[in-house]
């Protein structure tokens, strides 16, 4: 079916009359499909292009996301390890691009049109970006034995439209080849992802067009309009002839301000109101909130909120990106390219993050959360409990798993040595071996001269003897 018969058919309900949005995320094509409406992509790169809102929320989503590296993560103990293997993600697109480039462009095409396509070129020990407005995914439907059918994907077909020549021919890459990371699901599809632009399609539109009413409010003298009148009938070619003459004196902003001069009988009235009276910026700022809020973007980060005390607002909305927006993505994208490499057996493909500056803070209450764990362990294991059963209370929080058994019972063990100190710090001082010789110490009181001459101190009981047993 043509797309113009699916946007104008009115017979039953389709996806695009639940709202304005929803055109934006359906499919054009049979159920075996899945490709993104072409206004979504026109509309979404113009968004990304021409609105400073959209795109300072992507650029901090991007300058974070891109900052993780790829490692392999073992599943027992969670540590961390790289080999040869990961090769292939650390340099991407060939020579002299990096980690970042892949995924910069993954969140770029995902973020505006919910869908990113990296094929796999075989024999080329490289990867390939294909451009997702191009790109349908193919499917086909499968019939259980036992009853029940299900939808399989098959493949990608990307073809650039007719109107860039020069561009190749259409192409089926099999699913085996390409990597599809679609880290939101669009609800109106079965494989296809949707752009977090869709839900704030109208906040954007909205933003765009008071942008136009500002630019449009300054070529008009900083004023919505002007209405004129004459106590006398004026002929149609002097009401042009006005029209155009205000126009040219005393249009645009760079005649703002200028002494208004009007023939005789002319009466000047101000029609609709000042960018002051419709509370312009308070308008202009809540479809700002709302788009970032659809980006998951704090607005401190991006400079519309100032600072907190001592910059811990900046602190706060980094943790908050990094927990609501990033590591969820790094989680997803790391899902979906380890069909990429050869994963040692009893691990999975991972994210680093202990490089990022931006997270610094964050790793170290991290650590620190860590170490109040140790110490509690290393407090369970010495009370006598076995090791399983402290590890598990502790990542429970439930003492009720705990277990007698241990090697170290009560009593039996050394002091149990905290990890953390118990008061605070200070200087000590260990006394000096008595096998080592002291060196001389004079006198320093001012009452002997300095010749060490002053006599020694005497007990109570030795100078009463001396005065004949009276009392001082």
């Amino acid at each position: 079916m043509r797309l113009l018969d699916r946007l104008t058919r009115r017979d039953g309900y389709w996806e695009g009359m639940a709202s304005g949005a929803a055109v934006l995320t359906t499919s054009y094509a049979s159920p075996d499909r899945e490709a993104v409406m072409p206004q979504m992509t026109a509309w979404a790169q113009n968004s990304y292009a021409n609105n400073a809102i959209v795109f300072a929320a992507f650029l901090v989503r991007m300058a974070l996301f891109c900052e993780a590296r790829f490692q392999f993560q073992a599943k027992d103990d969670k540590h961390l390890f790289g080999t040869t293997a990961l090769a292939k993600l650390e340099e991407p697109f060939g020579s002299g691009t990096t980690t970042g480039d892949l995924l910069a462009r993954m969140e770029q095409d995902a973020g505006l049109v919910g869908n990113a396509y990296i094929w796999d070129a075989p024999e080329e020990g490289r990867l390939v970006r294909l451009r997702p407005d191009w790109t349908t995914i193919i499917s086909e439907l499968v019939d259980v034995p036992g009853g029940g059918q299900y939808r399989r994907k098959l493949g990608f077909w990307t073809e650039p439209p007719k109107t860039m020549p020069g561009q190749g021919t259409g192409q089926f890459y099999p699913a085996a080849e390409v990597v599809h990371w679609a880290p939101i699901p669009d609800p109106a599809a079965e494989f296809r992802g949707m752009s977090w632009l869709t839900p704030a399609y109208r906040d954007v539109l909205g933003d765009e067009h008071m942008g136009q009413y500002k630019i449009r409010y300054l070529q008009n003298n900083s004023t919505p309009n002007l209405l004129i009148r004459y106590t006398q009938k004026l002929q149609p070619g002097t009401v042009d002839a006005i029209r155009e003459r205000m126009t040219a004196r005393y249009g645009g902003a760079s005649n703002a301000g200028k002494t208004l001069v009007l023939d005789q009988g002319a009466d000047v009235t101000v029609v609709g109101n000042s960018m002051q009276q419709m509370d312009f910026s308070n308008v202009l700022s809540l479809g700002t909130e709302r788009i970032l809020a659809a980006a998951n973007v704090p607005g401190v980060l991006v400079g519309l909120e100032p600072l907190r005390g001592a910059g811990r607002g900046y602190q706060e909305s980094m943790q908050k990106l990094a927990n609501v927006y990033a590591r969820p993505q790094w989680r997803s994208v790391c899902g979906a390219l380890e069909q990429l490499v050869e994963v040692p057996g009893g691990n999975r493909l991972w994210f680093d993050t202990s490089d990022i500056a931006a997270l610094q803070d964050g790793e170290m209450e991290r650590g620190q959360a860590a170490l109040v764990r140790a110490q509690a362990l290393l407090a369970l294991v010495q009370a006598g409990y076995t090791h399983e059963s402290a590890i598990a209370a502790v990542d429970s929080m439930d003492l009720s798993q705990l277990k007698s058994g241990g090697v170290g019972t009560p009593g039996s063990s050394s002091p149990v040595q905290h990890l953390l100190p118990q008061a605070q710090p200070g200087a000590v001082a260990s006394p000096l071996p008595p096998t080592l010789g002291r060196l001389p110490v004079g006198s320093t009181s001012p009452g002997d001269g300095g010749n060490g001459s002053r006599p020694l101190p005497r007990p109570s009981n030795v100078r009463r003897a001396l005065n004949g047993g009276s009392r001082d």
